[in-house]
């Protein structure tokens, strides 16, 4: 019993520790009364009740099968930042790999796969340019098959056909991560910034993704000059993907007259292609469709920076606080039987009474069986 204890304390701690939490923190989140009784419980000294195991497991984001393995825990799979978070860096990766690993159990309860996998790019980082980037982003666009204005359907692909678990996080700081573990690829995304930088966040985590085995990602953490370097491929890859070159030729030259093109028609077309105007702008530069010098004019110009802001306001929605996707799979395996109520209620971050009032803000109703069939025949 005491091995027990001393191996449950230990793995307390390394989870601890590992999130950056102090003792008074960890006491305070899982409702114990002083820092005193962590500390006894991670010493062995002290039997951890049911109760204060599944508060412990839910402020450490971890399963209580987890603390209780007789197996230590896998490493966690690393994140990749695009920007990172200034402040509670390990509990917001913590929180987004959990999640990840309930995804995976619930594509596993509902039996769902994957149409396709994504395809592994080889890259060597010294040789690669920025113009292999843009031709890397061409084929991808060309492969995935995402049509003349690709930030439209570029997430609901990676999430529909490629089975990329994306989920989305109110940040106050930091931007796009993307990860790879046994759960498969996915994407964290920045909820609050604006629909048209989400999609060309998408766009940029989809090129970590598809090079991820190509160089280890604790080197890229570990080597900021490499990082730095990768980034800008990322970026090149994106907007080559999300603004494929004739289709944007051919938007672009429609709205111009006289050798000139309006404010508000260059604002459009980056609506069109759901990209950032600063985006289309780099693009269009890259293409040699408009000068340096006005790129840099129009990006200095607050006038253009307010028309800019007031027009693409419309455009402005937030997703879902959980994955529309993730909600129908736990509902899928709840109703099979597969998943207990409780645990339905956990993985939707609502209560047992609340239950039926979130599933219906999907569209969902737990009150109806879904699970009346017909005949049917294979061909």
């Amino acid at each position: 019993m005491g091995d027990l204890r001393k191996t449950l304390g230990g793995r307390i701690r390394t989870a601890r520790v590992r999130l950056s939490l102090s003792q008074q923190q960890l006491a305070d989140e899982a409702g114990f009364s002083a820092p005193q009784i962590i500390s006894q419980i991670e010493k062995g000294e002290r039997e951890v009740k049911a109760w204060e195991l599944v508060n412990l497991a839910r402020v450490l984001r971890m399963d209580v099968s987890q603390l209780l393995s007789t197996e230590e825990p896998k490493p966690l799979a690393p994140v990749l930042w695009r920007k990172y978070p200034e402040r509670d860096r390990e509990l917001i990766e913590a929180d987004f790999l959990q999640r990840c690993e309930q995804y995976a159990l619930l594509e596993k309860l509902c039996e769902v796969v994957a149409g396709r996998q994504l395809p592994k790019v080889s890259m060597n980082s010294a040789t690669m340019n920025l113009q292999d980037a843009e031709q890397l982003g061409e084929n991808v666009w060309k492969e995935f098959e995402l049509g003349s204005q690709p930030a439209t359907c570029l997430a609901g692909v990676l999430e529909e056909r490629y089975g990329v678990k994306i989920w989305y996080q109110n940040l106050e700081e930091g931007s796009a991560a993307s990860t790879k573990g046994s759960f498969g690829a996915a994407i964290l995304m920045n909820s609050t910034e604006a629909p048209w930088r989400r999609n060309f966040s998408f766009g940029h985590e989809l090129f970590h993704l598809l090079t991820w085995d190509s160089i280890p990602p604790q080197l890229l953490i570990e080597s900021p000059g490499l990082w730095e370097r990768i980034e800008r491929l990322a970026s090149a890859f994106a907007s080559s993907l999300l603004l494929p070159s004739d289709d944007v030729a051919q938007v672009f030259e429609s709205h111009i007259k006289d050798d000139r093109v309006v404010y508000t028609d260059l604002i459009e077309v980056a609506r069109e292609f759901g990209v950032s105007t600063e985006a289309l702008l780099y693009r269009l530069l890259n293409l040699g469709s408009i000068d340096r010098d006005d790129v840099d004019s129009l990006l200095a110009d607050s006038d253009f920076r307010d028309l800019d802001r007031s027009v693409r306001l419309s455009d402005w929605w937030k997703p879902p606080a959980i994955p529309e996707r993730f909600v129908r799979l736990a509902f899928t395996a709840y109703q099979k039987g597969k998943l207990s109520r409780p645990r339905f209620a956990q993985y939707l971050n609502t209560s047992l009474i609340d239950l039926t009032d979130t599933l219906l803000e999907y569209g969902l109703d737990d009150r109806k069986d879904y699970q009346t069939s017909v005949r049917a025949s294979r061909r």
